[in-house]
Formats: structure tokens, sequence, C-alpha cells
């Protein structure tokens, strides 16, 4: 994934590290120490003049940590972007311990199983930057790990990629992004089931990387619900079969439970979507002006607003026409010269070097 300074400059301007397939989410300390391996090896093979900066494009703990240990070896400040953090992700080994051990875990379970936050906690809280996706990620940043001056610098969108095609309509809803319980795949399915029941011929895309054990339970959910003939699993596609999946769509329905930014609903927005999302601090705070909010994990809500939109074909329209235009704002001139500042204030960075 290209970071965001990326968006902005030539390829030779950073370097970004491939090391193959990895197994995510890591959760035990083995699969991380060979993840950060696998990238040393990969850094040690690869030409890499000292840069400017190590920067992790994420709060995950193959980034972060392995950014730490680059850190040192490369002798450069380490920069991290937060799109949102838990505790899970960054528990103490002592707290990890206690709340695995009430939840019924072994001793020894419970410590190999809390060493990767604790390690991820270790690594963050030593980053020279913290740059944060939305306020309330910054808030959550600055009280988990008692760290100061987190910089919020929002994210970007290509509006000349994603933007409006004038292509038949296949799908009434559309979902983007990871399949996985913490998006609300539950929730939507449930949802979908109860618009079903009223709307028979209704169909739901859900585009999104999955994982064998997740597929497997949300196909098996959705035939006990009886809408999987109703909704199609498209895994990952790339930006050209998102937009047009997207455009094929009516609605973007997105019932996450945890975000910091969901670039996703800035994608299905700039595609001119209607888009009905959760009521969670981060999203109100982003796209307060032009989504229609339902609460997370209400199946009941999300569908009787899906159904009421799709009824209103000139609402979902001309909301449609409001969204792109609220995300023009998102462009990423502004979220570099954000870092790029951040950056200069914590660690000396000058402006005359070639990152301006």
């Amino acid at each position: 994934m290209r970071p965001s300074l990326g968006e902005e400059m030539a390829e030779k301007a950073y370097i970004s590290l491939s090391v193959g397939h990895i197994q995510l989410p890591i959760r035990n300390p083995l699969d991380l120490i060979m993840a950060v391996l696998k990238a040393a090896e990969k850094l040690l093979t690869t030409r890499v003049e000292k840069p400017i900066a190590v920067y992790a494009y994420n709060q995950d703990p193959e980034n972060v940590v392995a950014g730490l240990v680059f850190k040192f070896l490369l002798r450069s400040p380490l920069v991290i972007v937060y799109h949102h953090v838990s505790d899970s992700t960054f528990s103490s080994f002592g707290e990890g311990i206690l709340g695995r051990r009430r939840k019924g875990y072994g001793l020894l379970a419970s410590a190999w199983r809390s060493a990767v936050p604790a390690l991820n906690r270790i690594s963050a809280k030593v980053a020279d930057v913290h740059l944060a996706l939305s306020y309330t990620t910054k808030v959550e940043v600055e009280q988990l790990l008692n760290v100061k001056d987190c910089v919020v610098v929002g994210n970007g969108i290509d509006t000349t990629k994603f933007k409006p095609l004038e292509i038949e309509k296949k799908y009434d809803a559309a979902f983007l992004g990871r399949i996985v319980h913490q998006k609300g795949i539950e929730t939507l399915l449930r949802a979908w089931a109860i618009v079903c029941r009223q709307k028979p011929d209704s169909k739901l895309i859900l585009m999104g990387g999955v994982e064998k054990p997740e597929l497997v339970y949300f196909s098996k959910l959705a035939r006990e619900l009886g809408v999987l003939g109703s909704v199609e699993f498209k895994g990952f596609l790339n930006d050209e079969e998102v937009v047009k999946s997207l455009c094929a769509s009516r609605l973007f329905v997105f019932p996450s439970r945890k975000e910091g930014f969901a670039q996703a609903v800035s994608q299905a927005m700039a595609c001119g979507l209607c888009c009905v999302i959760s009521d969670i601090p981060p999203l109100r705070e982003t796209y307060g002006d032009v989504a229609i909010f339902v609460p997370p994990d209400d199946p009941g809500q999300l569908a009787a607003c899906i159904s009421k939109m799709l009824d209103d074909p000139e609402k979902y329209r001309e909301l449609g026409i409001r969204s792109r235009q609220f995300v023009q704002k998102f462009n990423w001139g502004g979220v570099v010269e954000k870092e790029l500042e951040a950056m200069h204030r914590r660690t000396g960075l000058q402006k005359g070097s070639d990152f301006y």
C-alpha cells in the first residue's frame, strides 16, 4: 500500500517494502517475529539510503514493530498513522493476561496471546510522530498510549479515479471493506433478510478481502437467512472493478462497529452514491453533513433505512450528488502538507528537503 506521501510524490521518493504473504491478523509472537524478519531481510537486500523517516501506514503490529526495528537500523524517526485503535491492539502485557484469564484462558495461553499487543504498545510509544485520521482516533491514541501531540491529518480520495459512471444498476446496495465481524457483516446480512422479505428481487454486493473461515461463516449465515441467492461475495477487486461495481449500485451500506476514517465511504461518495453508515463518532465526525446514520448492530433499523431509501430514488440520487460534492475536499495534497508539517515540528525535518 502506498503511503499518503506517495500519493503526491514520484515513486523514487520513497521505498515500500513488500514481504509477500503474511497471515493476518497476527496473534502470536512467532508470526510477528517471522514478519519482522522477512521485512528486515527485504530491507538488507534492498539498497536503501538513509531515509528521512520510517513510515508505518497503520497501527497493526506487523507495521509498527517492524517500523521500530527499522528506526534503529536506519537511525531515522518512526512515523505511525493510526486509522483506529482499541485496547486489544495496544493492551499492556499484564492487562492482556488479566483480561484473557477472566475469559477462561489458561495462564500460558493468556501470556502467549498477550505478547503481540504488548510489543505493539511498546513500539508505538517509542515512535517520533503520531498521526490520526480523525479527531476521535487522536483522542483515543493520546489516552491509550499516553502520548502527546497526535496530529489529525485526515485522508484523501482520488476523485478522478473514483467517479460516477453511466452504467446499468445491477445492485440495490453495495458494501466495500474487509469481510470480517468488525465491519458489521452479520448485521448487514440480517438486515438484508428483512429487506428481501419486502423486496424479494433485491441484490447486495459485498466487495473486499475475505479469509476462508469468514467466507464459510457468512455464506452459511446468508443461507440460513434465505438470502444467499440475493448476496454476491465478490472478494478483493482492483480499483477499476470497485468503481464499476459501486456505480452499478443504488446505495452504499457500511454498518461497521469500529473505524477511523473509513475510506470506503469516501470512495462510494466520490462515485455518487448515497451512503447509509453506522452512527459511530469517527464517521459522524467525518461524514456528518451528507451520510444517513443508523445505530450499529441494529439490523431492524438498518433494514428500515435501506428500504425507505430504495423507495425514494429521487432522494438517494440527490444525496449521491451532494456526497460527490462533499468529498472533493478530501484531497491528498492537504493530507501530505499536514503530515510533513507534523514531521517538521517533531523531528526537525527541513522544508528544503526533497519532500518539499
